[in-house]
């Protein structure tokens, strides 16, 4: 394992946790957002390739949005 890789990967998770947490700020989807935040820890782990875990973050940004949308309406 390259320490290089454990900060990029650990960068990119906070700030993938921050907007997720911004996005789905609500009280009703609080429960949602940590779900969200879990399997995207379980599933971040297993990933050692920096490329894919940047497609992950992309992917749970995306399941954010579209849980806020889908509430939202």
């Amino acid at each position: 394992m390259d320490i290089n890789i454990i900060i990029v990967e650990s960068v990119i998770y906070i700030a993938v946790g921050i907007i997720a947490g911004y996005l789905l700020k609500n009280e009703e989807l609080k429960k949602i957002k940590r779900v969200i935040l879990i399997f995207y820890l379980i599933i971040g782990i297993a990933v050692y390739n920096v490329l894919y875990f940047i497609i992950l973050s992309a992917g749970v940004l995306l399941v954010s949005i579209m849980v806020l949308k889908y509430f939202s309406e």
